[in-house]
């Protein structure tokens, strides 16, 4: 008779922290490659440290009481509680290792989920487990990534030769300025309210809420802001559209938010903001200031606008991922 594989799953404990090493460094080694990271995952002390400052926390997966798998997550986000990754050494019975993690997830949060919206962006190999997930109440939307080769010279010639239609009389464009932040907290929360990104981060649902994103974008939360590249669409004086600017890290940028006034949409203001901000990059990059090898943005791949505004300003899709997420539970 052939023996049975036992599996449990247990939050990580102190006493795991010898033999747990070994598989977070498994995962630290193919993050890129396999999850598309842009960042190096934290290093294992590091990695423990937060654990035990409660800013993440660990399930591990052991298989006859090695330690093969591990789910983290956090629950610090007031709005979401937000699954960071699932990772498994092999692909034997990778879908079965994946749910029972899932599983004890579900099980250990289970007051947290009638409170807040769980979310679960499945970067790289973890798409795999798309279709498996929505048998616990998650549900799917598809995020494309975009970006822009910093490395080729003749594509940022192409940008920066791009010719789109000039403003309007009584529209302009300008840098950000803070006191500008209530009303960009507005507009965001009009422009996002009623989109895929409000059903997996409920900030976009509220302006205070709204707040709290720009509040990170703005405080070098998400990455290093960049208020000279950030760009501002004015109308009578008064700010109407934003499109924002980050460092990932010293080679990465980011736009993470491209916000227009509703009724100020549908005009092409969207692509002039895009291509002011990056061709700022641009100009900054080529003088020295950054090493940057690429520019990057998120956006609802189901979107047609959203990704069309990306292409015509250069970007190119990268690739598309499942955006796992559970409402919650009334």
């Amino acid at each position: 008779m052939a023996n049975l594989t036992m599996y449990k799953v247990e939050p990580y404990n102190e006493k795991y922290s010898k033999i747990f090493s070994g598989i977070y460094n498994d995962f630290r080694t193919c993050a890129a490659a396999d999850y598309n990271f842009e960042l190096k995952p934290l290093e294992y002390e590091s990695f423990i440290k937060s654990i035990e400052q409660g800013l993440l926390n660990c399930l591990i997966l052991f298989e006859d009481e090695i330690p093969t798998g591990f789910l983290v997550y956090t629950t610090i986000i007031s709005e979401s509680l937000e699954l960071n990754i699932i990772h498994c050494i092999g692909n034997e019975n990778l879908n079965t290792k994946r749910k029972l993690l899932i599983e004890k997830f579900l099980e250990i949060n289970m007051p947290l989920l009638r409170e807040k919206v769980t979310t679960y962006p499945m970067l790289g190999k973890q798409a795999s487990f798309a279709l498996d997930i929505q048998t616990f109440g998650f549900k799917i939307t598809n995020t494309a990534v975009m970006a822009i080769d910093f490395t080729r010279p003749d594509l940022l010639n192409n940008i920066k030769n791009l010719t789109l239609p000039k403003l309007p009389n009584e529209y302009g464009i300008t840098n950000w300025k803070t006191t500008y932040f209530k009303e960009a907290a507005e507009i965001i929360n009009q422009a996002f309210k009623d989109t895929s990104d409000a059903l997996f981060d409920s900030r976009f649902l509220t302006v205070n809420g709204c707040r709290d994103i720009l509040e990170k974008i703005t405080e070098n939360v998400y990455g290093d802001f960049l208020p000279g590249i950030t760009k501002v669409l004015i109308y009578k004086k008064r700010p109407v559209g934003f499109c924002f600017a980050n460092l990932t890290n010293d080679t990465i940028a980011n736009i993470p938010i491209v916000a227009i006034l509703k009724k100020h949409r549908n005009k092409g203001f969207g692509k002039i903001l895009l291509k002011h901000t990056v061709e700022n990059l641009i100009n900054s990059a080529l003088s020295g200031c950054w090493g940057l090898t690429q520019l990057n943005a998120s956006c609802d791949a189901d979107s047609s606008p959203a990704v069309n505004m990306y292409k015509a300003i250069g970007f190119t899709q990268q690739y598309v991922y499942p955006q796992a997420y559970k409402p919650k539970i009334d």
